[in-house]
């Protein structure tokens, strides 16, 4: 055990080197990778890496149970020029660059060992061009059908209280009745304004949003103070100051804990953590429970995907919404299941704001 954890340690000194000499590839080789900024090239690969690392010494990684490789194709979907092919060679690159640069630092691998790396790869580009595709395919229609859905009741409420007002005197009953209709149309606007925006393939301009300076780990502590799952959270957390919009992070990160609690066993812990790494922050929510079917995975990141685990209905926004604030920050959401925990981890630079402007440029 101990020879296996200094491999793995050793591997990961070399992180930064492999980077390195990946981003000078890409942007050399990649078609509209030049231009853009090396934390949005970045995007899950240093988590990837990770696990590429713990591979090479002999653990086990089932790429069924995460999305990292579908995430970052979503991503190159969603907020760059991609195409498939493009997705595809940047990956095959980073093959080749990762095992000359381990290659150089004086590390081999037997034949199982390169077989098993091999197909981790082989897997993540295949993950990788399933959801690049799976965004590009999703349909506008799908977003119509699911607006009308979602605020059918909305609008009903208001048209009712309309209806009462035209038949009332009362000035008690219509201010009353005033109100109540006023509340259900901001909130149907609210809805779609939301459904909206997460619509987009591409973030808009007009949905970047105003960033502020902030202790993440501040964000965070508020946020579990008030949250339902505050009793059950341990969080392990540095100061990480950089930029993100407090409001929108907020939500992002209760929705996650309210989806720990909802989904995990009773009584368990749920747990917090931030960690930094190429100037980008990962916030980790890890609960212990069933997982998520491999088949499930990607689905729940999708806009208006009808629920089915625990009784369910509707259409369920929650996760979306996460994807959503990750991406109006750079940055991106997975999944990862494993030994009976599952941990959603939101991941975006520390700053931003050259990411964002570039792209609203574009």
């Amino acid at each position: 055990m101990v020879h296996t954890l200094d491999l793995h340690q050793r591997l990961m000194l070399l992180r930064d080197t492999v980077f390195a000499a990946w981003l000078k590839a890409v942007r050399e080789q990649v078609r509209f990778a030049h231009a853009l900024p090396a934390p949005l090239l970045l995007d899950t690969l240093p988590i990837f890496y990770e696990h590429l690392c713990s591979v090479a010494s002999g653990e086990n990684f089932d790429y069924r149970q995460s999305t990292l490789a579908s995430e970052h194709g979503g991503e190159r979907a969603r907020l760059t020029s991609y195409d498939v092919e493009t997705v595809a060679h940047e990956l095959q690159l980073f093959r080749s660059v990762l095992f000359t640069t381990w290659g150089n630092a004086g590390f081999s691998f037997s034949l199982e060992q390169s077989a098993r790396l091999n197909s981790l790869l082989d897997e993540a580009i295949r993950e990788s061009i399933t959801g690049f595709i799976l965004c590009k395919a999703a349909a506008r229609e799908q977003f119509s059908a699911a607006a009308v859905h979602d605020i059918r009741a909305q609008l009903s409420a208001a048209s009712m209280a309309v209806d009462h007002l035209l038949e009332t005197r009362d000035p008690e009953t219509v201010r009353t009745l005033a109100a109540l209709a006023s509340t259900h149309q901001a909130r149907i606007a609210s809805m779609l304004s939301e459904m909206l925006d997460m619509s987009m393939v591409t973030p808009p301009a007009s949905a970047t949003p105003e960033l502020q300076f902030l202790d993440l780990r501040e964000v965070l502590a508020d946020v579990v103070s008030r949250s339902t799952a505050a009793s059950r959270t341990e969080v392990a957390a540095v100061p990480v100051h950089g930029y993100w919009h407090r409001d929108s992070i907020s939500k992002a990160i209760d929705n996650l804990l309210a989806n720990a609690v909802e989904y995990s066993d009773a009584g368990s812990p749920v747990k917090a953590t931030l960690r930094c790494y190429g100037g980008r922050v990962a916030l980790s929510i890890t609960n212990e429970g069933p997982p998520i079917r491999p088949e499930r995975l990607e689905a729940i990141f999708q806009l208006y995907k009808r629920t089915a685990a625990k009784g369910e209905s509707g259409w369920q926004i929650g996760l979306p919404f996460v994807r959503s604030v990750a991406e109006q920050h750079a940055g991106s959401i997975a999944v990862e299941c494993r030994h009976g925990f599952t941990t959603f981890i939101l991941d975006t630079p520390i700053d931003p704001r050259a990411i964002l402007s570039a792209r609203a440029a574009g």
